[in-house]
């Protein structure tokens, strides 16, 4: 079972409190200068050592416990709790220096039921307006409304929202700190079976990390996947020289090593688990070329220019391009494609 907090701080977090989370868990990510989620599940932690931690923060901590983003962030940054849902919904740790509201086992959806709506932070104004007019005052109400209800209300959102109200949250944990690299990680609670889930979940990694990359105006030039197959946990990575943040290349790339890493096994074992890594993120930076100036190429330059233009054409098509016979007569080239060229003498 998953175990996801939320580091609420009355001061800007420090990097000392970043690198001490670090030692815990690398799945930390930054949401603003005052909170962080992080990853707990299957680390060995007791209160005493998130009280330890919460004192790296330098100001009054709330912390918020549960197997739900949506649910650990709300019980951390929202106050005035129902105090009537605590003794089977959650559980209220106070020391001098911070607060742990620890959401207990499958209780997420009973305790976000009384809340009001302006608690569920992803709801637009717009959509709580609309919400209110039709009559809804709490996240419960949504959660008891047919996921199609909302849909028609709120559009193709209404999906995920209704999920969430239920207490359903997969959303993982991202590792964004420190900023040179990012992770994604996801544990499956039963194994997949079907090549097809796992293209379609390496799709919404693809989408979530290219977000990142655009909000933080990086690039990666280093990508590597890891997949729990049964006993076995094989790797695979690939460079970018060039670097890239759109999500349709991140598909490609993580798809082509997906293949690769199964490719290596004569049994289809299960997938229990996969960790994508973006490595080597730097800023991107735009230059305009000169398209008026001639240079010539020499041939010590030649080949490193060629080799690097079939690596971008390779990380761009992964597992489409072949290498042929290296000839350096145009004729000779050219006469592979038009059969009826002559060579010249």
């Amino acid at each position: 079972m998953r175990r996801i907090t939320f580091w609420y701080s009355s001061k800007p977090l420090s990097d000392d409190f970043y690198n001490a989370c670090l030692d815990l868990t690398p799945l930390v990510e930054p949401i603003n200068i005052q909170g962080a989620y992080l990853d707990l599940t299957g680390c060995r932690i007791n209160r005493e050592q998130i009280r330890r931690l919460g004192s790296c923060a330098k100001g009054y901590i709330r912390i918020g416990m549960a197997a739900g983003r949506l649910a650990a962030r709300i019980a951390a940054v929202t106050t005035g709790l129902p105090s009537s849902t605590r003794p089977k919904d959650y559980r209220l740790h106070s020391w001098a220096e911070g607060k742990l509201i620890e959401i207990l086992p499958q209780r997420e959806a009973p305790f976000l039921a009384s809340l009001p709506l302006e608690c569920f932070y992803l709801l637009k104004p717009a959509q709580i307006k609309k919400l209110h007019r039709a009559g809804f005052s709490c996240i419960g109400d949504m959660a008891v409304l047919p996921s199609y209800e909302l849909v028609r209300m709120l559009g193709e959102e209404g999906l995920y929202i209704s999920n969430l109200a239920r207490g359903i949250d997969h959303t993982p944990v991202m590792g964004l700190y420190p900023p040179s690299r990012m992770l994604y990680q996801l544990n499956f609670e039963s194994a997949l079976d079907n090549k097809l889930s796992l293209q379609q979940i390496l799709h919404q990694a693809a989408t979530q990390l290219a977000a990142q990359l655009r909000h933080k105006n990086f690039v990666c030039q280093q990508i590597s996947l890891e997949l729990q197959l049964g006993p076995y946990k094989d790797q695979a990575q690939r460079s970018l020289q060039a670097g890239s943040q759109e999500e349709q290349f991140l598909r490609h790339v993580l798809e082509g090593l997906s293949k690769t890493i199964m490719a290596r096994y004569d049994t289809d074992y299960q997938i229990s688990g996969l960790t994508i890594i973006l490595d080597q993120l730097t800023p991107l930076s735009w230059c305009q070329p000169d398209l008026f100036s001639y240079r010539s190429i020499s041939s010590a330059e030649e080949k490193p220019r060629l080799d690097h233009a079939l690596v971008r054409l390779e990380n761009r098509f992964p597992g489409f391009l072949t290498r042929g016979i290296a000839i350096d007569r145009r004729e000779q080239v050219l006469a592979l494609w038009d059969p009826w060229r002559a060579e010249s003498p």
